[in-house]
């Protein structure tokens, strides 16, 4: 019997809303929305997916409310790549036009579900992920991501911060920057770098706030922390271009 998608149920979860919200370089994150996808199968498999998001979830709903249910229903969830692309390929469709889908929605739709029809793989097999990936490695190393920007908050604060993740055994830490001048933003890097030390791994975010001579001379003034990487550093509008330039110009991984 072919296995197939028999029930699906949508959740919203969201986070209170904080006293002192957090940015990053160019938005304020109010509160983080959490999109929980449930599939079950026809043989009573049910499989869970998460997708975040920063802004009104009030899109997600739409599309939930509108008809994207009926589209995932009777699908293989055991041909994730098919399921998902077939949901992806609607963020360029006259129907998501027409339904007032926007494709923001769409993707986090997409990835949810695509996330727990992996978890209802691994369930059918028996076996973990890292082991259907391959199984080269049975633990991946992860990192914290911090330094946020919040209304009043100095360098004591930030170092507060970073002291409180390295006591909790962090060995990575992404920081925030581009919201700030280039040497403010230094100056916060330098910070962070010192407390966590030479032997954790530190990288740079910069949520595509920099124009390209912006990212070259931010770029230079970074590699002496030795970042793992520096991550979204130029504007969206001419990212690839950018990008390249920006490579020959730096010895930091993009």
């Amino acid at each position: 019997m072919k296995t197939s998608i028999t029930n699906i149920k949508f959740f919203v979860l969201k986070g209170p809303q904080e006293k002192r919200p957090h940015w990053v370089s160019n938005f304020i994150v109010p509160n983080a929305n959490e999109l929980m996808v449930r599939l079950k199968t026809n043989e009573g498999v049910e499989g869970f997916g998460l997708a975040t998001s920063y802004t009104d979830i009030s899109p997600i709903v739409h599309v939930i409310q509108s008809g994207i249910p009926e589209r995932i229903l009777g699908s293989n969830p055991l041909e994730p790549e098919r399921l998902y692309q077939s949901l992806f390929d609607l963020t360029a469709s006259r129907l998501a036009h027409e339904k007032g889908w926007s494709r923001e929605a769409l993707i986090r739709i997409s990835a949810a579900v695509d996330i727990a029809c992996w978890d209802i793989i691994g369930k059918v097999s028996g076996l973990p992920l890292y082991q259907l990936f391959g199984g080269f490695r049975n633990k991946v190393p992860c990192y914290v991501t911090c330094a946020y920007y919040r209304e009043s908050k100095d360098l004591v604060e930030l170092k507060d911060e970073i002291q409180m993740l390295v006591e909790q055994g962090h060995q990575g830490f992404k920081g925030k920057v581009g919201g700030l001048s280039l040497a403010e933003d230094l100056e916060r890097m330098e910070l962070v770098r010192e407390i966590i030390g030479p032997e954790r791994d530190l990288m740079i975010d910069v949520n595509r706030a920099w124009d390209l001579k912006t990212a070259i001379d931010g770029a230079r003034l970074l590699e002496p922390l030795k970042p793992v990487w520096l991550e979204e550093p130029v504007r969206w509008m001419d990212d690839r271009r950018e990008l390249k330039l920006l490579a020959e110009r730096t010895s930091i991984p993009l």
